[in-house]
């Protein structure tokens, strides 16, 4: 975990400590939302907001190369999502404390594969 946590202040670039995670399975994809512990620490919800960006342009893309440096593995349901790359919607939302990437398709293979995704990284991340 604490490797782990290394690696994702260097890829996400803020200090996983000041921050929690959760991702979320829908019935049409997922959902990524990052959070600051401190509601009042505006450079961590920056870094937080900006890393939503890149990882939806990353994502978009079909670049999973992030969430495989940060759990040092090829993650579960990466390989469908960057074939179908082009299947996938996303949806930004800002919070008042950080921000959520929405992942949504219509293709069944693909929501099971966003699914894989989420649940890997939610038991990875312990809610963290």
């Amino acid at each position: 975990m604490m490797k782990m946590m290394e690696r994702g202040d260097t890829a996400m670039g803020f200090n996983q400590n000041k921050i929690t995670h959760n991702f979320v399975p829908t019935p049409d994809g997922g959902k990524i939302i990052i959070t600051a512990l401190n509601g009042n620490d505006k450079q961590t919800i920056d870094e937080i907001k900006n890393h939503t960006l890149d990882i939806q342009k990353e994502f978009s893309g079909g670049n999973f190369t992030k969430p495989f440096f940060i759990h040092a593995q090829q993650v579960p349901g990466t390989m469908v999502m960057s074939e179908k790359k082009d299947l996938i919607k996303y949806n930004i939302r800002n919070l008042n404390n950080g921000s959520s990437l929405q992942l949504a398709t219509n293709d069944k293979e693909l929501i099971a594969a966003i699914k894989q995704f989420m649940q890997f990284q939610a038991r990875e991340h312990y809610g963290h």
